[in-house]
């Protein structure tokens, strides 16, 4: 498979199968790429995260500055839209390209972390977070503190990558910086 992640040979028998089940569901009669789509999005999502889920080191400003906001795993490459889209073509081609598919989800299954309302914005924006006026700032620009409350929240346990963005991975030397 042409990727530029290496796939551990049990995730890729998994996403193989995925594959499979998605595209069975898109030949059902009545059954809509959406609603097979959703099949890993709503589904089975869950299963793969702490293994393909990565957290782009990137927060917005209000998500970093407003304690009590709602908070949301936002997938600023927009999975559901390109995912839906792409079971569409393979059903209409009738032709299975599974890499293709596991490339898109390993691709689209990036996140920043944002507002409940923010998500929206993004998503009304086609992920252009410029254009939905979502100010991104850097993970080790936001204050130890509130960095702390945001992995706790919203990476441990969610994402593959949590551990490069727990206070515990960080240098010591980095800390007398801050």
């Amino acid at each position: 498979m042409a990727t530029h992640v290496r796939i551990d040979p049990t995730l890729l028998d998994e996403l193989l199968a995925l594959y499979e089940e998605v595209m069975w569901l898109a030949a059902r009669p009545k059954v809509t790429p959406s609603m097979a789509r959703a099949w890993y999005t709503h589904v089975v999502a869950g299963r793969f995260r702490l293994r393909i889920r990565h957290f782009s080191g990137k927060v917005s400003h209000a998500a970093a500055s407003d304690p009590l906001a709602v908070l949301r795993l936002e997938h600023y490459s927009r999975i559901q839209t390109k995912l839906t889209a792409l079971v569409g073509a393979h059903r209409k081609a009738k032709r299975p390209k599974p890499e293709e598919f596991i490339r898109m989800i390993l691709e689209c299954e990036k996140v920043h972390i944002v507002t409940f309302a923010e998500n929206y914005d993004a998503m009304r924006a086609g992920g252009d977070c410029r254009k939905a006026g979502i100010r991104l700032l850097s993970w080790h620009s936001i204050p130890r503190e509130r960095r702390q409350v945001l992995w706790s929240r919203m990476l441990r346990s969610k994402v593959a990558n949590a551990g490069e963005f727990s206070l515990h991975a960080e240098p010591r030397a980095a800390h007398a910086k801050r």
